[in-house]
């Protein structure tokens, strides 16, 4: 399991910055919640960060 830390990306409203492992990849909130689930977004839209536990598969579908 990794730990991936997400943040919105300033002026957006549906993209998702997330770093992990010394990378960053952005993406958008609808690709984030076919990885993770629809709880992805829950704290990210109520605290604008989350920190989301990822298997060695879900991190290869971000790449």
């Amino acid at each position: 399991m990794q730990e991936l830390s997400c943040t919105w990306v300033p002026g957006t409203t549906n993209v998702v910055r997330l770093r992990f492992g010394g990378r960053t990849i952005e993406m958008t909130s609808t690709r984030l919640t076919r990885i993770f689930g629809p709880k992805a977004l829950g704290d990210l839209y109520l605290k604008g960060r989350a920190v989301l536990r990822a298997d060695q598969h879900q991190v290869a579908l971000l790449t």
